[in-house]
């Protein structure tokens, strides 16, 4: 048997705060962005930091949890999937790309939160 692996961490800073919303069926959905950096710059240049924006999706217990304790600014470590897609604009197809997340840490110390424990989507 063939395996795979679709598996992203991510340690940065949140751009927003959660935009939470229902589905039809009830379940609640977060969205959130977060930023990651790195140095940049090779030969004779100077180092410049870059910084990388990601399209972050939670579920159920974890958007639950991004909505009562998750703000603009936190640092949070997350693990997901990556999910690709695509749109169309003005005839022009616009690939996304999206995580989504299976696991949130939030590193921000916060009141009420146990920052000792992960909070990890139950396994559907």
């Amino acid at each position: 048997m063939s395996r795979s692996v679709n598996r992203i961490s991510l340690l940065g800073h949140v751009g927003r705060d959660p935009e939470v919303r229902q589905t039809q069926n009830g379940t609640r959905v977060a969205n959130i962005s977060v930023a990651t950096n790195h140095t940049v710059g090779a030969g004779g240049e100077s180092p410049r930091e870059r910084t990388e924006w990601h399209r972050v999706t939670l579920w159920g217990g974890l958007a639950a949890f991004a909505e009562e304790y998750v703000r603009k600014g936190d640092r949070v470590y997350l693990t997901g999937r990556l999910e690709y897609d695509a749109y169309e604009r003005e005839g022009v197809t616009i690939p996304t790309a999206e995580i989504h997340a299976g696991e949130l840490v939030l590193l921000t110390p916060r009141k009420g939160v146990d920052h000792e424990d992960t909070f990890q989507e139950a396994a559907a």
